[in-house]
């Protein structure tokens, strides 16, 4: 092989080996959003696999992003944004803590997610 060829095939494996990093948002730890949840949203929410969430109109944690797409929940979260003005309220979880939640409700969905454009 040529000093080019090979510096062409030595560059082309280089290329295969760099990833993009991993977003935020799938950074979490479920276990530790499994907690969090339980300990700040449970009294409205199902956080479960299963049954009803205790507050009327509050969706259960395994339906929320069939219809909120995970990067902007974390996003919001994170920013501590209202999410469902005058029917939420504004949470500051703690550093990384949304993600945590957004691994946990990606364990659990019922529904297909609303996936980010990659």
């Amino acid at each position: 092989m040529s000093r080019v060829g090979g510096l062409i095939a030595t560059a082309l494996m280089l290329a295969a080996c760099v990833t993009e990093p991993t977003p935020a948002w799938k950074s979490g730890d479920a276990a530790v959003g499994h907690q969090v949840a339980k300990d700040n949203c449970a009294s409205c929410h199902a956080v479960e696999r299963t049954g009803d969430s205790p507050k009327l109109g509050a969706l259960p944690f395994r339906n929320i992003l069939a219809g909120y797409r995970p990067d902007w929940l974390a996003d919001d979260l994170h920013t501590s944004q209202a999410i469902a003005p005058g029917r939420m309220p504004v949470f500051h979880f703690g550093e990384g803590h949304e993600y945590d939640i957004i691994a946990w409700m990606l364990s659990i969905q019922d529904a297909p997610i609303r996936e980010p454009a990659e």
